[in-house]
């Protein structure tokens, strides 16, 4: 839904009593807590713009990589062309380490999400496990499932057996070692 849609969507009854009530709280907050709410709402209106404009992005990339793909097939029937499935880079992504190595950023296409050591090592194990790319990939949707559903909100994963899970397992297999 977009944000537009939510907005529109957000009017309703629930809107009104969400808003009754905060209204209702505020003669109670001190400062810190009224500067506290405006600027969780200033991130939240922000978040929300920024969501508009991701949607409108990704239609946009959606509606040139349909007509790429009928200019690809076009070019295929005539013989001229290769097939575009064939050329598909895998995704990219990045591990950083903080200075100390208490937490490491997984970044792709700009979006960092932090994760601490420990759960990075939860990721290294299940990544290092003797199993095929597909099923590491599934294991890795799952623990993230489980234990960091936000990585789904900032990542575009389709699924358990997505091309992105896939890099993912392959990229903690390089990066990372286990000591026994």
């Amino acid at each position: 839904m977009s944000v537009e849609k939510k907005k529109k969507a957000g009017k309703g009854a629930g809107h009104t009593a969400l808003a009754a009530e905060l209204s209702s709280l505020l003669p109670e907050l001190d400062e810190e807590g009224l500067a506290f709410l405006i600027e969780q709402a200033r991130v939240h209106l922000y978040n929300m713009k920024l969501s508009e404009l991701e949607e409108a992005a990704d239609s946009i990339e959606r509606s040139s990589a349909t007509r790429a793909g009928v200019a690809a097939s076009g070019a295929k029937r005539k013989g001229t062309g290769g097939n575009a499935a064939a050329t598909k880079k895998p995704p990219l992504l990045e591990i950083k380490a903080a200075s100390d190595g208490s937490s490491y950023h997984l970044v792709y296409e700009g979006k960092w999400k932090l994760f601490s050591s420990e759960e990075m090592m939860a990721l290294v194990r299940i990544a290092r496990a003797q199993a095929p790319a597909p099923e590491l990939a599934a294991r890795l949707h799952r623990w993230l499932k489980a234990e960091r559903s936000d990585f789904f909100h900032d990542l575009p994963v389709g699924g358990p057996s997505d091309p992105l899970l896939v890099s993912l397992a392959a990229l903690l297999k390089k990066t990372f070692t286990i000591k026994k």
